[in-house]
C-alpha cells in the first residue's frame, strides 16, 4: 500500500503538548493530541496504512476497534482536505 501523505500546503508541526495541521492555503487549523498525535506523526514520517495500524495494535493489543478507529480518522482528514 501507498504511504499516507499530506495535501499539498498541509503542514504538520510538532508542539509540546501535542501537535498541529496547518493548511497554509485555507487557514484551517487542527490540534492533534494523543493517538491522533501520533497517526499523524506517522503519517508525517511516511508510512502507510498498513504500518500505522500495525504500530497502533502492538501499542494498544486490547483495543478491539483500532481498525475502524484508523479509517475514521484518515477519512477525515481526506474530508478536511489534509490528505491526498
Amino acid at each position: 500500500m501507498s504511504k499516507l501523505e499530506y495535501a499539498r500546503g498541509v503542514v504538520f508541526r510538532k508542539e509540546p503538548a501535542g501537535g498541529i495541521l496547518f493548511n497554509i492555503d485555507t487557514g484551517d487549523l487542527q490540534v492533534t493530541e494523543g493517538v491522533a498525535f501520533g497517526i499523524c506523526e506517522m503519517i508525517d514520517t511516511g508510512k502507510d496504512r498498513e504500518s500505522i495500524l500495525l504500530e497502533l495494535q502492538s501499542l494498544y493489543p486490547d483495543e478491539k476497534k483500532l481498525e475502524e478507529d484508523l479509517d475514521d480518522f484518515i477519512n477525515e482528514l481526506r474530508e478536511k482536505g489534509a490528505l491526498t
